[in-house]
């Protein structure tokens, strides 16, 4: 996904995508898993709230905030690899 190249309605679809598969991961979760993927939903659907109504003539307005949802998805992301990384048998 490249979105200056692709586009708004392609950024648009990946991100319905990406919440259709958190939630079936947040479905099939164990106990353990649940509040990390939890993190994960929250962080993202911070993100939706940062990139609605996105276009051209408010993507500077709208960066900062992207850019902070986008960081706090990436350690609700990290601290999800970390809880996975533990719960995997043999480890």
């Amino acid at each position: 996904m490249k979105p200056l190249q692709d586009g708004l309605a392609a950024l648009t679809t990946a991100m319905a995508d990406v919440k259709t598969s958190l939630g079936a991961a947040a479905a099939s979760a164990s106990a353990a898993l649940k509040p990390a993927v939890e993190g994960v939903k929250t962080a993202f659907s911070e993100l939706e709230t940062a990139a609605s109504g996105l276009s051209a003539d408010t993507l500077r307005q709208q960066a900062p905030a992207i850019n902070t949802a986008l960081r706090q998805l990436g350690t609700a992301t990290a601290t999800l690899a970390t809880t996975l990384t533990r719960s995997c048998p043999g480890r």
